[in-house]
């Protein structure tokens, strides 16, 4: 499952560049096409949406990120049997802030944000929140069809989506094998940006349920502030 499930504080953005029409005529492969379409979020800044619905979880992630000067802004809420956890994030170069009222986590009312260090073991916390690293596996997907302009289908291995996906146990596949890959689609826009990301997760029990990574907003400045220093727990 989704390893954070996750709309937007200390964040700042204006109104999109509407793209106007498809520069040329594509003549790359499919797979290249999107490898570059995945590969151009590393150093565009963008808004993302991701949901994610499992039985009676609903997840939503909402952020606007500048991956190539390592600033982000995100919320996530999650939502369990009725019960509603939100958790907010901000990241400003590696440092990390998270701010949640989930009972469990860290945090006080005096200092409701926790700091976390970029080493150790919550180093890796934010790489299934990070819209460009969520999106790096569609560079190294297989099976590739542009099944029209600007949509795509394929394959990707399963162990390319680490810290993104828990993994799924062996009773996910036949004979008790766990599945080696997943399935997606895709969509650009006319500028060859990803726009759209699908997959069909298989789920513990058999079955596959639905993550929707959504990218818009692009090339529009992303200002983070880093929370009040009293409001802070290291």
């Amino acid at each position: 499952m989704l390893t954070v499930a996750l709309t937007i504080t200390g964040c700042t953005r204006t109104d999109d560049h509407a793209p106007t029409s498809r520069a040329t005529t594509t003549t790359q492969a499919p797979a290249a096409e999107l490898a570059d379409a995945a590969n151009r979020l590393k150093n565009e800044t963008f808004a993302m949406t991701m949901t994610v619905k499992l039985d009676d979880t609903d997840a939503e992630l909402n952020g606007d990120m500048d991956p190539a000067h390592e600033r982000g802004a995100l919320t996530a809420t999650t939502t369990v049997d009725g019960r509603r956890s939100v958790q907010e994030w901000r990241m400003i170069g590696n440092t990390v802030y998270l701010k949640s009222n989930t009972p469990t986590l860290p945090g006080t009312t005096s200092k409701p944000w926790r700091r976390i260090a970029p080493t150790g073991p919550d180093a890796n916390l934010t790489d299934g929140l990070d819209g460009a690293k969520i999106a790096d596996p569609l560079r190294q997907a297989t099976a590739v069809h542009r099944t029209s302009t600007g949509h795509y289908t394929g394959t990707l291995q399963i162990a390319a989506l680490t810290g993104f996906l828990d993994s799924p146990t062996s009773t996910s596949g036949p004979s008790g094998q766990p599945p080696q890959s997943l399935t997606f689609t895709a969509e650009t826009d006319t500028q060859n940006r990803l726009t759209h990301y699908h997959l069909d997760v298989p789920r513990s029990r058999g079955g596959t349920y639905p993550i929707d990574i959504t990218y818009s907003g692009f090339g529009v400045p992303v200002k983070v502030q880093a929370p009040p220093a009293e409001q802070v727990a290291d």
